[in-house]
């Protein structure tokens, strides 16, 4: 294992994040590890990885690469995370906006061909991750649904909702609720459940498209007998 490689594995950044007066810097828990983030759309990316179940772990800063101008000046480029996943792809990814990219495209460019290189050379795929691809309905969805993730479960309330919904087919929100219970005051109670259902992917909708009460919902056939947290999947950082 090279010494770049055995850097993957580290909690530790490669470089150095500090605060910025022309962005934004914090930190955004991924995965239950704090990741740090230098503007919005970085911690926006980070938001959709702690979403996404397939996801097994997330690095920033993950390794500096070394590398040489065509000038013959030296230079280094760090890409902003690390990303593996539950069937082994490693992914290497560069957020950026399009505006910076077609503005410092002369000086990035270079950098972002270094960043190909090492990850082909290092069996990962390297990829560019902008406003276009990480911003939207999607983002908007999740941000709503992951508040609703928490391990904290009411069984009684997520069974009669799956169950009935296996019953009714493809439906609402407001339609599943108004079937399940009789009363505005248990229909309000099971609200949460719902939507921490469909945080974990229990219940189907499309994501992408706006989420209400008026949105198509399903489950897979089957599922009110058999199901597992696909969370429970995932396993520590990067190995």
């Amino acid at each position: 294992m090279s010494q770049d490689i055995a850097r993957l594995v580290s909690d530790q950044p490669t470089r150095t994040i500090g605060t910025s007066r022309r962005s934004l810097t914090g930190r955004v828990s991924v995965l239950g590890k704090s990741v740090p983030f230098e503007s919005s759309l970085e911690r926006d990316f980070l938001v959709l990885l702690d979403f996404d179940w397939t996801v097994v772990g997330v690095h920033g800063q993950p390794v500096s690469i070394s590398y040489r101008t065509a000038t013959g000046r030296s230079g280094r480029y760090t890409p902003d995370f690390l990303v593996a996943y539950r069937n082994d792809d490693r992914i290497l990814y560069e957020v950026k906006y399009r505006a910076d990219l077609k503005k410092d495209w002369p000086t990035l460019k270079p950098r972002l061909r270094v960043g190909l290189r090492y990850a082909r050379e290092h069996g990962m795929r390297f990829a560019i991750m902008t406003e276009v691809e990480i911003r939207g309905p999607y983002l908007s969805n999740v941000r709503f649904l992951r508040q609703f993730m928490a391990p904290t479960r009411n069984v009684a309330i997520e069974e009669q909702l799956v169950s009935t919904l296996a019953v009714l087919g493809e439906t609402t929100p407001k339609a599943l609720l108004m079937a399940a219970y009789w009363t505005d005051e248990n229909r309000i109670k099971a609200m949460r459940p719902l939507w921490r259902l469909i945080a974990l992917g229990r219940v189907q909708a499309d994501l992408f498209h706006p989420l209400s009460m008026t949105t198509p919902i399903w489950v897979t056939v089957g599922e009110d007998y058999i199901w597992q947290d696909p969370h429970s999947y995932r396993s520590n950082p990067v190995r």
